[in-house]
């Protein structure tokens, strides 16, 4: 565990931008609250690293089986015309990917999404709900 990484920690910068989803072997996934891109997620490697070539072949291949997996489930869930990946980390330095489902028409189609919407969409609770349901329940598929 990293101390002051928000991924580690779990702290209340975490919970403010997104929920839980579900665990995976090797990482965590993350709803983001703000549905403007309906569906959209991060997967979070489990423990700290600050960079994808820091994790050992076998690591590496098994978090990036949990982001196809991930990204996989969103589509079937959400419908996507194409899941963008994004990995960045300037700003919060642990491995994980945005998971972004997008679709003809929609925010941000035909270019890089927007890491913060303004305004942002956000769900009933019931809304939420559904929508974790629904990718958590593809995840198990596989």
């Amino acid at each position: 565990m990293q101390k002051g990484c928000m991924y580690c920690e779990e702290n209340e910068t975490l919970q403010g931008m997104m929920m839980p989803l579900t665990e995976l072997p090797m990482s965590k996934v993350y709803l983001f609250r703000d549905q403007t891109y309906y569906g959209r997620c991060v997967v979070a490697y489990k423990k700290h690293a600050d960079e994808l070539f820091e994790l050992s072949d076998e690591d590496r291949n098994a978090f990036m089986k949990d982001v196809a997996a991930v990204a996989g489930a969103i589509s079937r869930a959400t419908g996507a015309e194409k899941i963008n990946l994004g990995m960045y980390g300037d700003k919060v330095k642990h491995v994980h990917f945005h998971v972004v489902p997008k679709q003809i028409g929609g925010p941000g189609y035909g270019g890089t999404f927007e890491m913060s919407c303004n305004p942002p969409k956000h769900l009933s609770e019931k809304g939420y709900q559904e929508i974790i349901e629904k990718i958590k329940s593809f995840c198990m598929e596989g």
